[in-house]
């Protein structure tokens, strides 16, 4: 478990950075088992990308896990406050020790304490929110007005969070990807009807709308009359079922190449677009260079 001096890599210092959480007077670090800790059910990150934990697997090898995690003690064993990813990528890195700091914790302050540590890190991506957001006020009767105050947020800022879960339930991958933002789900959750709200967010995300671009377009989807709604409604359906076949070549070519790929289409007429295939380290780029010859 020791950890030397040696400099962190790019990027590496993000990822092991401070928690959100407040330190405490009487935290003391200590080694546990990593076989004794267990993940939090209620965790609010529910999405660990595999490069990313490979990465910090890598740097914990080489130089120990620099930020304890923090637990809770549950019966004979500890469950996971902060730090789940870092306890993932430890037992990648085959740790069999890690060090730690053990909290006296409520269920409600576990909760409290895991989404204030993801927030405060960025770490969620907007739906992962909304649903921590309402499953702490659900299952702890607590007001928008109270968890905001825990938050260390505005009322406003909770209720727009957590009106997102809302949203028709085949948006909420495009949301939680990025391929709507939180800003363009709210604009669509003024169309009521679902189907009406899935045709819209086909055009929105084929069309690349900014958040702005999008409400005026789902402004003038609610203000159009009813003969040019039907005329909106042929161009909508014939872009849905564009983007429904970029979004089966993207799975696909996701698939194969073991990256995410985006293709970015600028004239639905001639079929003109790009294709942005990521990757997440120099390997990594000699690996999608290989697949490519």
């Amino acid at each position: 478990m020791a950890a030397n001096n040696k400099g962190l890599g790019r990027g590496i210092g993000a990822l092991l950075s401070v928690e959100g959480i407040p330190e405490q007077e009487k935290d003391s670090v200590v080694e546990l088992k990593i076989n004794d800790i267990s993940p939090n059910s209620s965790q609010p990150r529910k999405t660990f990308r595999e490069d990313a934990l490979q990465e910090l697997s890598d740097s914990i090898k080489e130089n120990g896990v620099i930020q304890p995690i923090i637990v809770a003690k549950r019966g004979n064993g500890y469950r996971i406050v902060a730090g789940e990813r870092r306890w993932r990528a430890s037992r990648l890195a085959g740790l069999t020790v890690i060090p730690a700091i053990v909290r006296d914790l409520t269920d409600q302050q576990t909760m409290e304490q895991a989404l204030i540590e993801n927030i405060q890190r960025q770490d969620l991506n907007p739906l992962e929110e909304a649903f921590a957001m309402s499953n702490l006020m659900k299952e702890h009767g607590l007001t928008q007005e109270q968890l905001a105050k825990k938050l260390g947020k505005s009322r406003p800022a909770v209720a727009n969070a957590v009106r997102l879960i809302s949203i028709d339930e085949s948006l909420q991958d495009f949301v939680r990807n990025g391929d709507l933002s939180a800003g363009h789900a709210r604009a669509l959750l003024a169309i009521s009807d679902k189907e009406e709200q899935k045709k819209a967010a086909d055009v929105i995300m084929t069309k690349e709308y900014s958040v702005r671009e999008a409400e005026e377009y789902v402004k003038k989807l609610l203000l159009t009359p009813v003969a040019t709604e039907k005329k909106e409604k042929t161009v909508a359906d014939s872009l849905s079922d564009m983007v429904v076949s970029t979004k089966r070549v993207e799975n696909e070519l996701t698939k194969h190449y073991g990256t995410k790929v985006k293709l970015k289409l600028k004239d639905e007429v001639v079929g003109k677009g790009s294709m942005v295939i990521e990757y997440y380290s120099y390997d990594d780029l000699d690996r999608l260079l290989q697949l490519m010859k």
